[in-house]
């Protein structure tokens, strides 16, 4: 610490921090180390793969399977949704269950296609050929999706390398949960069509609601594949309420009721990896890819990092988002090389691999080796799956994404932007409902950054105990200090005479700046008296200047202000803005005053912040430098004890050293 008197003698102090150049120093010195920890970092295996054991081993193999065991007929059902051939959903969930080990933080999560994906691709092909321009396409719709993956995969390793995670933390929950449930009603919509055998009905390029109406029209040349789609959804819920059901009713059987609970019918599978080439690079269908894959990447991300720290909390593992994206990333990079479509986090697999036991993410492998001898070795085994029976498998695995209605009904206290998400999803399209709906909340957002709550503080008394007798000692006041305006609080004192406590509940920013020195002038000006430095002739008043915000009557009765306490508690950052609102305010208050008003501050956090407000003139001295040290201090500093630099006029830890300070 440092005095700094030769420019300003009014300023007490200023503290030192390093400076550019020696931080920049700093950086380069250690560049060589972070970059090899870095590098290090992208391989999270290297943490635990040297601990990996038999009993880990057993967990990952029961867990790889059964999930195999599922994502053979999810994925091709996800891939017909898409509007491609079926085999190119289970290239997607080969390359994502093989790579994800290495580069995962998440035990449980299972990268794939999922439903909500291939909706929002099902939509992007339509959009990309029509962007294209000729009239004739001369490209399948699979070539559009290996390029969508290519750079999906290619765009999100850039965000996760650059760790860039925490950006979608400004995707709130409910918009994330609105979207999903839309996704699922969206889906099951799509479905309906082929479940009961009718054709005719366009499901890809149109939005849920005319889907629906054209179903309803058709339900007369309903075919006998209503029976087939029908019997199948009944017996899909059957068996897993069923086994549910008896997995709570026999705890010996348990294991076997959950096994047989994710048993599916499969389609046959064309045999191997028949697709492996480059995707299609050609600029024009590029550019066309590139006007629609922002919503495609945003939604693979998404979906993955909120699943992912789902069962994180559940599981009571950290996830790093920004690693989860590199593992997205390149899962799909490589994967369109393979003919894989987009790929992202599965809810109801990684579910599923929760509760099967999985100890740690090489569980992929064994699953990724079952999808792997399905396409090679086993496709002899599996018969053909009528398309109303496969629409019932694509229904009951997407359902389970719903929203509870617990979870909807708590939002509907807290939150509306579920319910408009959902509204405008399913209204017209996925594609633009999640923007309105993430719009809507980030003009939420702003409008509570703009419009914070300023608290005038009153004091509470509180009861102080001896610790020796055990009674109350009141010699020794002691308080709590609460907003003047609560209900819940009938015995809050005001402040002394001339003191205004004024509480912030946001940063001090430019959004909300003009609105915080409002409130607090005009507060100021309600609640003490206005004063006059001398008689002023009408005539030579400004003509933008009134007699107040009280008669004079009334002005009369007020008290004069004395000192203006902050508490900056709540205040982590503090900008141009925000500062030159202080400085209005105290032009305004020291005028409805006509005198120099002292200023306190109360827990400032950061010190910057501090420095910053001395440079700005609220470090003066009115009139005379007093301090004052009590007994305690002074035992303190004899014993050698370190203790928080409190003697700082205007800069306080606590509110009741500032009105102690604000009246001597």
């Amino acid at each position: 610490m440092s005095n700094d008197t030769n420019n300003n003698p009014n300023l007490l102090y200023t503290e030192k921090g390093p400076s550019l150049k020696s931080q920049f120093n700093d950086f380069f010195k250690q560049f060589p180390h972070h970059s090899l920890e870095y590098t290090k970092s992208i391989f999270p295996i290297r943490n635990w793969i040297g601990r990996y054991n038999l009993t880990w081993l057993y967990g990952d193999l029961i867990a790889g399977f059964t999930v195999g065991a599922v994502v053979i007929p999810q994925a091709m059902g996800f891939a017909n949704i898409v509007g491609i051939p079926v085999e190119y959903g289970l290239y997607s969930s080969f390359v994502g269950m093989t790579l994800y080990c290495l580069f995962a933080t998440s035990k449980d999560m299972t990268i794939g296609p999922t439903a909500v994906m291939s909706i929002i691709l099902a939509q992007t092909i339509p959009r990309v050929k029509a962007d294209y321009g000729d009239t004739d396409f001369p490209y399948l719709s699979t070539d559009i999706t290996t390029t969508i993956c290519f750079f999906s995969g290619i765009i999100s390793l850039a965000i996760g390398l650059f760790r860039l995670g925490w950006l979608f933390n400004f995707i709130p929950g409910p918009v994330i949960a609105g979207y999903i449930s839309a996704s699922v009603i969206t889906i099951s919509i799509g479905q309906l069509p082929n479940l009961f055998g009718i054709t005719g009905v366009e499901t890809r390029l149109n939005p849920p609601y005319r889907i629906l109406i054209d179903f309803c029209a058709g339900l007369p040349r309903t075919k006998s594949d209503v029976a087939i789609g029908l019997i199948s959804l009944a017996f899909l819920y059957a068996v897993k309420y069923g086994c549910a059901y008896g997995e709570k009713r026999s705890t010996k059987y348990k294991k076997v009721f959950f096994f047989c609970g994710i048993l599916r019918v499969v389609k046959k599978v064309p045999r191997g990896l028949n697709h492996v080439k480059v995707p299609n690079f050609e600029p024009q269908l590029v550019n066309a890819v590139f006007k629609s894959i922002h919503i495609i990447v945003l939604i693979s991300l998404l979906e993955h990092i909120s699943i992912a720290k789902s069962f994180g909390r559940i599981n009571d593992y950290k996830v790093q988002p920004s690693q989860e994206i590199i593992a997205i990333g390149i899962t799909n990079v490589i994967g369109s090389f393979l003919g894989a479509i987009t790929a992202t986090g599965s809810f109801s697999r990684s579910a599923l691999k929760s509760r099967a036991g999985v100890r740690t993410p090489l569980s992929g492998v064994s699953s990724a080796t079952l999808v792997i001898l399905a396409l090679y070795v086993l496709t002899p085994a599996f018969f053909y799956i009528p398309q109303a029976a496969l629409s019932a498998v694509i229904i009951q695995a997407v359902m389970v994404l719903l929203s509870r209605p617990s979870y909807i009904r708590t939002l509907y206290y807290v939150e509306c932007n579920l319910g408009l998400g959902c509204l405008r999803y399913c209204y017209r399209s996925l594609h633009n409902g999640i923007f309105a709906s993430w719009g809507f909340s980030f003009i939420v957002l702003l409008a509570r950054m703009a419009r914070p709550r300023v608290d005038t503080l009153g004091r509470l008394a509180l009861a102080t105990f001896n610790r020796k007798s055990d009674k109350s000692d009141d010699s020794i006041p002691k308080y709590a200090f609460v907003p003047l305006e609560d209900p819940s609080f009938t015995t809050v004192e005001t402040p002394p005479e001339g003191i205004v406590i004024f509480r912030f509940t946001e940063s001090l920013t430019f959004p909300n700046s003009n609105y915080i020195d409002d409130s607090i002038v005009e507060y100021i000006e309600l609640h003490t008296r206005r004063l006059y430095k001398r008689a002023v002739k009408k005539d030579d008043q400004p003509w933008n200047e009134t007699d107040g915000l009280v008669d004079a009557a009334e002005n009369e009765k007020l008290l004069p202000l004395r000192a203006v306490i902050y508490d900056f508690s709540a205040i982590s950052y503090v900008d141009t803005s925000g500062f030159q609102a202080l400085i209005d305010v105290r032009k305004a208050v020291n005028k409805h005053a006509a005198r120099e008003v002292e200023y306190h501050f109360v827990n400032i956090l950061d010190e910057r912040v501090q420095n910053a407000l001395i440079r700005a003139d609220f470090g003066r001295q009115i009139p005379i430098i007093t301090e004052s040290i009590n007994e305690k201090t002074e035992n303190n500093i004899e014993e050698g004890i370190e203790f928080p630099k409190t003697n700082k006029r205007f800069f306080h830890l606590t509110i009741e050293e500032a009105i102690v300070e604000a009246q001597s």
